[in-house]
């Protein structure tokens, strides 16, 4: 690019930049600088900013407004069930926050497709809105070897396999394991209440 290209171009974005990720302001205030200094770019900097100006063409900007407006109820519950699923695996950090504290929040169609459309955020979401094999009110067996999703809320379940209530099952899910559904039990004859996942389960036998 000439000089007055890459002029026009730092020019045209100016107006944009401040819609622009922090990291993005930051690379393009360094870069403006180097350039009113005289100094040279290299082709990494300038494809750089070339393809933070393509998120601000005419073209682009009308994707964004359609995706912003498109967003619904549905991908909302998506980013909670994910966030939820990542919070205690400290991935996606600073968004888990943001999305469980802000619910009006939208991230850019390139973020979310990257939170919650990726392999192991399909399962978490195909899991929490699967039928589940234990429906509420039903009794089920909590198997005595249990996943990282078992969790006694109050009191002790013994390590051996125990008849469960099922209270609830659109819990939080904590793995994008087989069978990561998640309930919330309570052991037949104690007021000892848990959470587990589908797998933990196993259909109770009749006269126990």
């Amino acid at each position: 690019m000439t000089t007055e290209e890459i002029k026009s171009l730092l020019d045209s974005l100016a107006d944009f930049i401040p819609q622009a990720s922090q990291w993005e302001q930051g690379f393009f205030e360094s870069v403006k600088s180097q350039f009113d200094k005289n100094h040279p770019l290299s082709v990494k900097q300038i494809e750089t900013i070339q393809k933070i100006a393509g998120k601000f063409t005419p073209e682009a900007i009308r994707e964004r407004e359609a995706w912003y407006e498109s967003f619904g109820e549905l991908q909302k519950e998506n980013l909670r069930v994910c966030a939820e699923y990542y919070k205690g695996s400290g991935y996606f950090r600073d968004l888990v926050e943001r999305i469980l504290t802000e619910p009006d929040y939208i991230p850019t169609p390139a973020l979310y497709k990257k939170f919650a459309e990726n392999k192991f955020a399909l399962k978490v979401l195909e899991a929490y809105r699967a039928e589940p094999k234990f429906p509420v009110g039903s009794l089920a067996t909590l198997r005595a070897k249990r996943s990282s999703g078992y969790l006694a809320e109050n009191g002790y379940a013994p390590w051996s396999d125990v008849n469960v209530m099922v209270l609830s099952t659109n819990e939080p899910i904590v793995s994008a394991a087989r069978g990561c559904k998640r309930y919330r039990c309570i052991m037949v004859g104690s007021t000892v209440t848990l959470y587990c996942e589908e797998r933990d389960l196993k259909k109770m036998k009749r006269g126990k």
